[in-house]
């Protein structure tokens, strides 16, 4: 809400009172809202923190505001002022980075995610708005938290977040606006509540049951994203959970390989595919050298089993019978690499992205029940796994 004008011709303290008033007429706040800090007041209304603390006492005194320890809410009595009723007020802002397919056969990873969580406030008669942090800017942070939407969810987005997106969380904390975080390498939110797939839980449970099947020296293949330096959180839990399943049945985890590829806006040829396949042939063929034969390899993601397997074909091997081979995500059927190579993973981990963009609405609506009070929640989803075929169809 700007000042204006005529708001800045007043004297400082009448001028923090009148910027509250019209605030409230405006529906920017609502009886029995939360008040921003003073230092967002004074930044606000480009005033003192004294004229602003004169201001608030003024209006305490007026019985406009009620104050519970520091905390200035707009007081009851003001009901018949309630907040005005917009399309933001029925919407929920998504923070992030990607560009999603319209369909959902075309959807996967955390296009699922948002896919789902949009189909779910359409069914709740709430919208959606998609807000890219690229060309955001901190005039469009703070129209944002004026206009007051149901509230705001992180999905994906760079690590370290811009001046800007630090000024719409510190905003949307301030106004009361509810905070959802997805937890998928998005930055630390104080404040917002979190929903994740439990990555550990999920691959204790694929290492479990390849030990299961009499699998003994299983092989991670980390695949990480070259423009990312950074370890994922995602790929710290996993390997937790592998070391879990290992040491429970007594048997010594082995040193994963890992390594950068670079993502390709385009669809993969043939070439790309062959470049793949002998990249992995390679790493398989100097790890087994160094560390001995193994019988198991939990790939990151399915994308990644298609070039393993027909790497074990280079190497002599019978994909899922000499070298079994698991993937990541359950998305084997959407992967671009499956044009080249039959070979389906013999079992997958499935991280339930449908649930996650449900549980991501489902909790930014309970965060907005009970407001304030309370600490952030971690939620975490379990996994599941998939069986793409019979283990008699690939054995």
């Amino acid at each position: 809400m700007k000042t204006g004008e005529q708001t800045i011709s007043l004297p400082p303290r009448a001028r923090v009172i009148h910027y509250l008033r019209q605030a409230l007429a405006a529906g920017v706040f609502a009886p029995g809202d939360q008040l921003p800090s003073e230092q967002e007041l004074c930044r606000q209304v480009r005033v003192s923190r004294t004229t602003v603390r004169a201001a608030l006492q003024t209006l305490e005194a007026e019985h406009f505001l009620n104050c519970e320890g520091r905390r200035r809410f707009i007081s009851a009595a003001h009901a018949g002022s309630p907040r005005k009723s917009t399309l933001f007020t029925e919407t929920v802002a998504v923070l992030d980075d990607e560009v999603y397919p319209e369909d959902e056969a075309s959807c996967w990873g955390e296009w699922e995610v948002f896919y789902h969580l949009n189909r779910e406030a359409v069914r709740r008669n709430c919208h959606t708005f998609s807000f890219k942090t690229g060309d955001f800017t901190p005039a469009k942070a703070e129209h944002l938290v004026r206009e007051h939407p149901l509230g705001l969810i992180l999905l994906h987005q760079n690590r370290t977040p811009s001046e800007a997106i630090r000024r719409l969380l510190d905003g949307c904390r301030s106004a009361g606006i509810p905070l959802v975080r997805y937890e998928s390498d998005t930055p630390e939110c104080p404040g917002a509540d979190v929903i994740a797939s439990d990555h550990r839980q999920g691959c204790a449970k694929l290492t479990r049951w390849l030990i299961g099947q009499g699998k003994k020296r299983i092989l991670r293949y980390w695949r990480l994203n070259s423009l990312d330096p950074a370890r994922p959180n995602w790929l710290v839990q996993r390997d937790l959970g592998y070391e879990d399943a290992m040491r429970e049945a007594g048997l010594e985890p082995l040193p994963a390989v890992e390594y950068t590829y670079y993502d390709q806006d385009r669809t993969p040829t043939r070439r790309d595919f062959d470049c793949r396949v002998y990249e992995a042939t390679g790493r398989l063929y100097e790890y087994q050298a160094l560390h001995g034969r193994v019988d198991a390899v939990v790939c990151a993601s399915d994308g990644v089993t298609f070039s393993v397997a027909a790497a074990c074909r280079k190497l002599g091997l019978k994909p899922n019978r000499d070298l079994w081979i698991a993937g990541y995500d359950n998305n084997y059927y959407n992967c671009p690499d499956r044009m080249f190579e039959e070979t389906l993973p013999l079992v997958t981990a499935d991280k339930n992205n449908r649930r996650l963009g449900l549980a991501l609405f489902e909790q930014l609506l309970r965060r907005r029940e009970r407001g304030g009070d309370g600490r952030a929640e971690r939620l975490l989803l379990p996994q599941e796994l998939v069986f793409p075929r019979s283990l008699q169809q690939e054995v």
